[in-house]
């Protein structure tokens, strides 16, 4: 980061202007960076995928929520990110984010291993099926035991939105299950009310 740092739009962790390039050095995997006249963004994604925004420099008018009175290093802003969200942009008074759902671009990502998942020991190497190198299968034969498991519908709908988190699958396909999820859970709430009417 160089330039003006009035308002800790550097992020810098001061308000010293910089004549050369500073490293901002606790940033964590950013995506996408957007520097204002009085405020910086970054778009950061996790080590679990999920993606966060980030601020510094002048707060006023909204500019960075939940920080009203600013910041000089990046903090996390009150904002919901989108799993899809890739770019960003910002005005005095607006935040943009551009959500994708390009079929063609890859995911960052393959396999998650089955060790990811909460509470699931390490698979032994050799009980895995060659055909089966990243243990796929094993982590849904556990996904399944822990629905299994649940004693309610609820429970076992709030297990398998749990899973769907866990799961190797592109930000597009989670949000469209999560939906679907959440539109079978409000189904099952009215079951006994009998079959919908077409105009529902």
């Amino acid at each position: 980061m160089q330039g003006n740092n009035r308002y800790g739009q550097l992020g810098t962790g001061d308000k010293m202007d910089r004549g050369e390039p500073t490293q901002v050095h606790y940033l964590q995997r950013p995506i996408a960076l957007w520097c204002g006249l009085n405020h910086s963004l970054v778009l950061s994604q996790g080590s679990d995928f999920s993606k966060e925004l980030l601020g510094c420099g002048c707060g006023a008018g909204g500019r960075l929520p939940g920080w009203p009175k600013g910041s000089a290093s990046f903090v996390k802003l009150h904002v919901k990110v989108p799993l899809c969200a890739c770019s960003l942009c910002s005005t005095r008074e607006c935040l943009y984010m551009l959500s994708s759902h390009d079929i063609e671009h890859h995911p960052a990502y393959r396999d998650l291993p089955a060790s990811r998942v909460l509470g699931t020991p390490e698979p032994d190497p050799g009980s895995i099926a060659p055909q089966d190198p990243g243990g796929t299968a094993q982590a849904c034969e556990e996904y399944l035991s822990q629905i299994h498991s649940c004693p309610t519908l609820q429970d076992r709908m709030e297990k398998m939105k749990e899973i769907v988190g866990w799961m190797p699958l592109m930000a597009a396909q989670k949000d469209f299950f999560w939906e679907a999820l959440d539109m079978l859970q409000r189904a099952a709430g009215g079951v006994g009310q009998g079959p919908p009417t077409p105009e529902s």
